[in-house]
């Protein structure tokens, strides 16, 4: 009993400590307020050009002196680049000094800048925050690939300061090192791996990559050196045909072959994969390949069609071999008894192919159908004026009309109500290329969402001058058929043979 009370004056005597120890000290203290700052003079953003001269001069307002000596203090500007970039490039001082005066040399992109102001004596550090755009006149824009009689020449419409200016002859202007020779094939825009951005430029001897940034060219940035499998010396890419949505990941049309590619997996262009699952032989795919995504599995897919058996084949789950089509219930998937005269993947209906077919008697017919689950939704002949002479065609991914050329005319073509009207006639001009472009990353980016969304119409004049005959414009398009609507036009072209976007 006296040991339990011994121990609770104990616990009362360190309770009685612990309370007198937590009363307010009331010593007298001289407490003064440290030196700050105050910033001004600078924007929440800038746009500028790659070696363009940048300067910001800030208002500081100090709270303890008038500011005027700078030895009392140290300046940093940092500049943080918010995308997914190599280690190196992520951080980059730009100056030390109170006012930011310098010529931009650092990689473009969108960058978060630290302004960094401390007091030496105090160690106390103060920081403002802005957003630097870094652009060059080749940043982003139209990849433009012209004939210009029988030889190649890349052209760009450049976006500056979200102006759309032309460069002729870009490779050039840029200095770059690559010279195309040959005939124009294809130019082709996408991430081909994770953080490195691709622009493919093809003619009937080469295909190559140049740098995004500088267009700057080397040997190593020849298609051959991305082949598992050694090719010929002219070997060139038809054309390339990506899963935008995904990145990395994409398909080839070279030489007679479809090859895949998806970097995620180590998957590289090796063997062909036009050769049916079970089959001893390959077939011969058509110069078309109709390319989606599927959401639901998250895969690649491909539609082929094969030139001797007349039959639709498909590609997808990262395989090393193509497979046929099971259900037919409009035509037969396996044998269609027709030539194919185009064929593309259109995001309209969630996903459909759209081939255009010619029978032994020339009538055109079109088949549409699910590219993931080739659930099979139309099957009719297209009888539209013109359409036995129709060159190029395309797909709106919003209305599902066929849009085809013949000659300078350009027409529209309504499945539902199988009518074709006359949208374009270009009288003594001819339409080299009809397109409704690919766009990725479309989500954070309303620009690009519309732009998918145009028609580009290319056409040139065979009475003028080869190299600045041509020109390109876009459209919108309207629903109820409704007459195409003028958005944007370039010229100073040759004639138009591939057109691709450079996103950012």
């Amino acid at each position: 009993m006296l040991k339990i009370k011994y121990l609770k004056k104990v616990a009362y005597f360190f309770v009685l400590l612990l309370v007198f120890s937590c009363q307010k000290d009331i010593g007298n203290y001289d407490y003064q307020e440290i030196n700050s700052v105050e910033f001004g003079g600078i924007e929440k953003s800038y746009n500028t050009l790659l070696g363009q001269k940048f300067q910001i001069t800030p208002a500081l307002k100090f709270s303890k002196d008038d500011g005027k000596d700078d030895s009392k203090y140290t300046f940093e500007w940092v500049a943080l680049n918010t995308a997914n970039v190599l280690p190196g490039d992520r951080q980059k001082i730009l100056g030390n000094t109170r006012n930011l005066d310098i010529t931009l040399q650092i990689p473009p992109g969108t960058y978060r800048v630290y302004y960094n102001v401390q007091d030496k004596q105090t160690g106390v550090k103060y920081r403002t925050i802005f957003t630097l755009k870094v652009e060059t006149s080749i940043f982003e824009g139209w990849m433009v690939l012209n004939d210009i009689n029988g030889t190649a020449r890349l052209d760009m419409v450049s976006k500056i300061n979200n102006v759309f200016t032309p460069i002729v002859d870009v490779l050039a202007s840029t200095g770059s090192e690559l010279v195309l020779k040959g005939k124009p094939v294809d130019v082709y825009c996408y991430p081909y791996k994770a953080s490195d951005y691709g622009i493919y430029v093809s003619t009937d001897q080469a295909t190559n990559r140049i740098d995004p940034e500088t267009f700057k060219w080397k040997n190593t940035f020849n298609l051959s050196y991305e082949m598992v499998s050694n090719v010929p010396q002219n070997f060139h890419a038809d054309f390339f045909a990506a899963i935008k949505e995904m990145g990395a990941n994409s398909y080839l049309y070279a030489g007679g072959n479809v090859y895949y590619y998806y970097n995620v997996f180590q998957i590289n262009y090796s063997t062909p994969i036009n050769l049916v699952k079970g089959e001893t032989a390959p077939f011969k795919p058509a110069p078309f390949l109709a390319v989606g995504f599927d959401t639901k599995s998250f895969n690649a897919r491909a539609v082929m069609f094969d030139v001797d058996k007349k039959r639709f084949l498909n590609h997808g789950n990262n395989e090393s071999n193509s497979f046929t089509f099971s259900a037919s219930t409009l035509f037969d998937f396996n044998n269609v008894g027709m030539d194919l005269v185009y064929m593309e993947y259109s995001e309209y209906n969630g996903g459909d192919v759209f081939a255009i077919l010619k029978n032994p008697a020339g009538k055109i017919y079109l088949a549409r159908f699910n590219a993931f689950t080739g659930v099979q939704i139309y099957f009719e002949e297209i009888v539209g004026t013109d359409i036995a002479a129709a060159q190029y065609f395309a797909v709106s991914p919003v209305y599902g009309y066929l849009f085809y050329s013949a000659g300078g005319k350009v027409y529209e073509y309504d499945t539902s109500l199988k009518t074709s009207k006359l949208m374009l006639d270009k009288g003594a001009e001819k339409i080299s290329l009809l397109q409704f472009p690919k766009m990725s990353s479309t989500a954070s980016r309303p620009e690009y969402a519309k732009k998918k969304t145009q028609l580009i119409v290319a056409s040139y004049d065979p009475a003028l001058s080869a190299d600045k005959n041509g020109k390109m414009e876009t459209f919108d398009v309207p629903s109820l058929n409704g007459d195409l609507v003028p958005a944007d036009k370039y010229t100073g072209f040759g004639k138009i043979v591939s057109v691709n976007y450079r996103q950012r």
